[in-house]
C-alpha cells in the first residue's frame, strides 16, 4: 500500500440504491419477529432505552475509517437515555465512544533520502458519536428503531510520503434502522443497517448489525454485537446496565 492510498478508505457510492436492500430486509425481519402479537395493547414490556454499556471491540471499520488489512481494537462505551414515551412511540438520546489502537497495515513510502522505507506501527484510534433515536412498538416485545448521530473521528493518523504521521481526524454522521425484540424473559436480539458518511475525506460505509443479549438479572445483561458487510467484519462484547430500573421507569418524562 502506498501512502497516497493510506488516507482512510476509498469511498463507497452514495447512491440511495445502496441502502434499499438492507433496509427492506430489516423491515421484513420486523414483521416476522412481531408475528401475531401486532395487536398487543401493552407496550411497557418491550426493549428498554435507559442503559450504559461497557465493553471491548474489534473492527475492520470504525465509522468508515479503515485501511485494507487493518483493525481497530479497544474499549467501547455506549449510553442511552429514554426521554419520553407516548403510546407506541418513544424518544431517546444516545452516545458512543471508542478508544484504542489501529494496527495491521504496512505502508511503503519514501524516507526522504531516496530509499524506500515502511511504516507498520500501531496508531491511536479514537472516535465518538451522539444523536437522537425514535422507537416504535410493533408488538409488546418488538420495536423498530431509527437513529441518527453526529460522528467525530477525534484521533486517527496516517503516514505521508515520508512516513510522517499526519492527522486523519474527520467528522460526519450516521443513520441507522434496527429491530429490537425480546425473544424471552432472558434473551433479546437485534438486527439492523447503518450508513456512515464522513465530510472531509468524502468516505462512506455500510454495515449490517446483528446482536444478542442475555439478561443475567433484570438490570444487568451480557451482550455481543457483530458487524458484517462485504469483506468488513467486527465484534463487540460487553455488559449493559439498565439504570432505568433503579429509577423505576425507562424514560425521564
Amino acid at each position: 500500500m502506498t501512502a497516497s492510498s493510506a488516507r482512510i478508505v476509498a469511498a463507497q457510492p452514495r447512491a440511495t440504491s445502496v441502502l434499499t436492500a438492507p433496509v427492506l430486509a430489516v423491515m421484513a425481519t420486523s414483521v416476522l419477529v412481531a408475528g401475531p402479537a401486532l395487536a398487543a395493547d401493552d407496550w411497557s414490556g418491550g426493549p428498554r432505552y435507559s442503559h450504559f454499556d461497557a465493553g471491548y471491540q474489534w473492527s475492520d471499520s470504525l465509522y468508515a475509517v479503515k485501511q485494507e488489512g487493518g483493525q481497530h481494537e479497544g474499549i467501547k462505551l455506549n449510553g442511552s437515555l429514554g426521554l419520553f414515551e407516548a403510546g407506541r412511540v418513544g424518544v431517546h438520546i444516545f452516545g458512543e465512544y471508542f478508544n484504542g489502537d489501529f494496527s495491521g497495515v504496512r505502508t511503503t513510502c519514501d524516507g526522504g533520502e531516496g530509499g524506500p522505507t515502511s511504516f507498520d506501527g500501531d496508531r491511536n484510534s479514537e472516535a465518538a458519536a451522539g444523536g437522537l433515536g425514535l422507537s416504535y412498538a410493533l408488538a409488546e416485545t418488538t420495536d423498530i428503531v431509527v437513529r441518527a448521530a453526529y460522528v467525530d473521528i477525534r484521533d486517527f493518523e496516517t503516514p505521508d510520503n515520508f512516513c510522517q504521521l499526519v492527522s486523519g481526524d474527520d467528522n460526519g454522521y450516521f443513520g441507522e434502522v434496527m429491530v429490537r425484540s425480546l425473544m424471552s424473559e432472558k434473551v433479546e436480539i437485534e438486527a439492523g443497517f447503518r450508513y456512515t458518511d464522513l465530510d472531509d475525506s468524502g468516505t462512506s460505509d455500510n454495515e449490517v448489525l446483528l446482536g444478542i443479549g442475555y439478561h443475567l438479572t433484570d438490570y444487568l445483561t451480557i451482550r455481543t454485537r457483530g458487524v458484517v458487510f462485504d469483506d468488513d467484519t467486527g465484534i463487540e462484547v460487553g455488559l449493559r446496565l439498565y439504570f432505568g430500573n433503579f429509577l423505576g421507569r425507562d424514560a425521564i418524562f
